[in-house]
């Protein structure tokens, strides 16, 4: 609660999966676990409308056909988004490549895709900024 007892706008980043168990997509998330990110977001307000993020790393057998969701809801928000990723080319990558992969997806799509959506109170510049450095601790 902020001084005036509402509650204080930060950033509520929340980042999960929905893969086969053979692209060891969970490896990834326990590393992005370490870097401290989630910790950090919610301490950091860019402005509105965005309240949270909910990113979903989707990494499923080619043959189901899933297609990436976007929607932001005004009422709460909240922008849902998944990355896509490639199964055929994670069964087949040591961890480090994993991390890799994830990290320039994260740089080179979660920034587009706020930008799409044009928010005039929301400081992309800053969070992107925020957001690489995260992504580039994944790499490490």
């Amino acid at each position: 609660m902020g001084i005036d007892g509402f509650r204080e706008i930060v950033m509520d980043l929340f980042i999960t999966c929905d893969a086969n168990w053979e692209a060891r997509i969970n490896k990834v998330l326990y590393a992005l676990q370490d870097t401290g990110c989630q910790a950090f977001f919610a301490k950091r307000n860019y402005g509105d409308p965005i309240n949270g993020i909910r990113i979903v790393l989707m990494c499923r057998y080619p043959y189901l056909k899933f297609k990436q969701r976007i929607r932001f809801y005004k009422k709460d928000g909240w922008l849902y988004l998944d990355l896509m990723l490639d199964f055929n080319q994670f069964e087949s990558i040591d961890q480090n490549e994993r991390n890799k992969i994830v990290a320039k997806k994260f740089i080179d799509e979660v920034p587009a895709i706020i930008a799409k959506y044009k928010f005039k109170g929301f400081d992309l510049q800053r969070f992107t900024i925020d957001l690489s450095k995260f992504m580039k601790k994944l790499i490490v």
